[in-house]
């Protein structure tokens, strides 16, 4: 999940970078989607791993 949840930067995933220049995203950009979307992950992660692998 981690490796799915890299959304900060633009160097983090080939996808990621492939549609930066075409797209005339600057290195920000990324930021404003990727914090709301880890906040979710982190929240999905907390309720959902208990429920698989109980404590």
């Amino acid at each position: 999940m981690t490796g799915a949840a890299a959304l900060f930067t633009p160097i983090a995933t080939p996808a990621n970078m492939m549609i930066m220049e075409p797209g005339g995203y600057r290195f920000g950009d990324y930021w404003k989607l990727g914090l709301p979307l880890a906040v979710l992950y982190l929240a999905i992660a907390v309720l959902y791993v208990p429920l698989i692998w109980p404590f």
